[in-house]
C-alpha cells in the first residue's frame, strides 16, 4: 500500500486497492503484542487458578482493544499526518497499560484501567471523525456499538476502586460487554477489506509466535550447560514451528471464504473468524509459551499440574481454534 506521509486532513476510506498492512500498523501491533506478552508476567507472579483467571481477563481486555483498532484501520488508511499522530498517542497509552498489566489486579489497577480507557476513547474519536465523512450505514453501525465500546473499559477503570472478588466481577462484566456487543447488535454496516484483514491478523499471530520463541530462548539461556534444557528448548521451537505451519500452510480456505462473502455477511464472518476465533489462537500460543518457559526452568523436575495444563492445553486450544477457523 502506498501512503503519503505529508498528506493531512481526514483519513481516507480503505478499498480493495489498499490491501497491504502499512508500516505504522505493524509498529502499532508490536506494542499490543508486548501487552499480550505481559499476560504471562501476570500469571508468573501467581501460578494458581486465580492467577490463570487474572491472565485470561487481562488478555481479553488487551485483545479487544487491539480488535477495535484492527477494524478502524481496516476501514480507513493511515496516510494522514493527524491520523498517524493519534495512532502514536494510542500506542503510548497502550504501552502504559502494558507496563501496568502485571499488577493490574493490585497496585497497578488504576493505571491500567485509565490507560485502557484512554486507548478506547481515542479509538472511538478517530472512528467517529472518519465515519462522519463516510457512508450513513457505517455511522449507524458505530453508533450502535459505541456505548458498549465505552462501557467495557469504564468498568475496568472503576474496578480499581474495589477489592477482590468485586474487582474480578467488574472485569468479567467488561469482557461480557466487549465481546457481547457485536453479537447482540451486529456488525452490519462495517466494511471489510479481506486481504488487509487476513494479513493484519496473520502478522499478529506470527509476532506472538516470535515472542514465544524469544521466551524459549530466554529460558534456555539460564541453563546452557544442561543438555536436557537444550533438547527441551529445541522441541519447543519445533512445536512453535508446527503451529506456524498449521496456521499459514493449511488455512488458506478461510481467506477465500472471506473474499467470496459480500457486505454484511463478510463483516459477520470477519467478526467470528478473526475478532473472536483468533483470540483463542493467540491465547493458545501464549499459554504454551508460558508453560514451556516455566518447564525449562525445572526441566529435571516433575511438571506441576497447572504448568502441564498450560503447556499441553495451550497447544490443544490453538489447534481447536484453528480447526474452527478453517
Amino acid at each position: 500500500m502506498s501512503e503519503d506521509p505529508e498528506s493531512d486532513g481526514e483519513p481516507d476510506a480503505r478499498d480493495d486497492g489498499d490491501a497491504s498492512v502499512g508500516h505504522l500498523e505493524l509498529f502499532f501491533d508490536l506494542v499490543f503484542v508486548y501487552a499480550m506478552s505481559q499476560v504471562t508476567e501476570l500469571v508468573s507472579a501467581d501460578v494458581s487458578w486465580q492467577g490463570f483467571a487474572h491472565g485470561a481477563l487481562g488478555l481479553l481486555a488487551v485483545w479487544w482493544a487491539w480488535v477495535c483498532y484492527a477494524w478502524l484501520t481496516n476501514s480507513f488508511t493511515t496516510a494522514r499526518v493527524a491520523y498517524r499522530c493519534m495512532i502514536v498517542v494510542a500506542m503510548a497509552m497502550m504501552l502504559l497499560a502494558a507496563s501496568a498489566l502485571p499488577t493490574a489486579f493490585s497496585t497497578g489497577a488504576l493505571v491500567f484501567g485509565l490507560a485502557l480507557l484512554g486507548v478506547r476513547v481515542l479509538h472511538l474519536v478517530m472512528f467517529a471523525v472518519a465515519a462522519s465523512h463516510d457512508d450513513r450505514r457505517l455511522r449507524a453501525a458505530l453508533l450502535r456499538l459505541a456505548p458498549g465500546l465505552l462501557t467495557g473499559p469504564v468498568l475496568v477503570a472503576v474496578a480499581a476502586a474495589f477489592s477482590s472478588p468485586y474487582r474480578e466481577l467488574l472485569w468479567v462484566g467488561a469482557a461480557v460487554v466487549d465481546f457481547g456487543g457485536p453479537l447482540a447488535f451486529g456488525v452490519r454496516g462495517f466494511r471489510v477489506v479481506p486481504s488487509y484483514f487476513v494479513e493484519r491478523h496473520g502478522l499478529v499471530v506470527i509476532i506472538v509466535l516470535g515472542e514465544a520463541v524469544v521466551g524459549l530462548g530466554g529460558g534456555a539461556a539460564e541453563h546452557l550447560r544442561r543438555p536436557a534444557v537444550l533438547v527441551a528448548a529445541a522441541l519447543g521451537v519445533l512445536i512453535a514451528a508446527s503451529l506456524w505451519w498449521t496456521y499459514f500452510g493449511l488455512s488458506a480456505g478461510a481467506e477465500q471464504r472471506l473474499q467470496r462473502a459480500q457486505g454484511d455477511e463478510r463483516a459477520r464472518l470477519a467478526r467470528d473468524a478473526y475478532s473472536y476465533l483468533h483470540l483463542f489462537l493467540v491465547a493458545g500460543i501464549g499459554f504454551f509459551a508460558f508453560g514451556a518457559r516455566e518447564a525449562l526452568r525445572g526441566v529435571a523436575d516433575p511438571l506441576p499440574l497447572l504448568l502441564a495444563i498450560a503447556l499441553s492445553g495451550g497447544v490443544g486450544l490453538f489447534y481447536a481454534a484453528d480447526v474452527a477457523y478453517r
